[in-house]
């Protein structure tokens, strides 16, 4: 090889050294704004809005949790109704108790007979139980609404006995397609 030839080869060389090093340079210049930028904002969710509809049950034992994910499950205490000394329910509370007391065993009957998928008397006795048990949690989340009080009893109805309606009658499409 030739003098001129090494020569144009280092000088080559020479010049891709000196644009890595201009491209370490400005790398560790980003760097350094990076770090010294503030953390950006976290983000912080107001509120969650649950789709009822959107749940699919395929098979149900044990106990049916209306609007709860199995991470809100685990990290529970204690899972129960407010007053636990025997003490009187809200009105809005008894009015839900006796909707499904008194009007969603008959909405079940005519769900079954509208699949064709009867229930057993205990069975649909222990969905009913279920659901009773989860009234507190789903008035408690109506009540995260922004209402008027005297809008605020019938906002809760209706969209719990919504939910209830409407979970219900998934439940039964899965239990056709299975």
């Amino acid at each position: 090889m030739d003098y001129q030839m090494m020569v144009y080869y280092i000088c080559q060389l020479q010049q891709q050294v000196q644009q890595l090093y201009n491209q370490i340079n400005s790398l560790e210049n980003r760097i350094q704004q990076l770090e010294q930028k503030p953390n950006s904002p976290k983000t912080t969710i107001e509120s969650l809005e649950y789709h009822f509809d959107q749940l699919k049950i395929e098979r149900l034992d044990g106990t049916l949790h209306i609007g709860l994910t199995p991470e809100d499950l685990q990290s529970m205490d204690e899972f129960s109704l407010p007053d636990q000394n025997g003490g009187p329910l809200p009105p809005v509370h008894q009015a839900l108790e006796q909707y499904v007391n008194q009007d969603l065993p008959g909405y079940l009957e005519s769900l079954e007979q509208q699949y064709h998928f009867p229930l057993d008397p205990s069975y649909r006795q222990t969905l009913l139980n279920d659901v009773r048990q989860q009234l507190a949690s789903r008035i408690a989340h109506y009540q995260e609404a922004n209402l008027p009080p005297e809008q605020m009893n019938q906002h809760i109805l209706s969209n719990v006995k919504k939910e209830l309606q409407i979970g219900l009658k998934k439940w039964f499409e899965n239990q056709q397609k299975e």
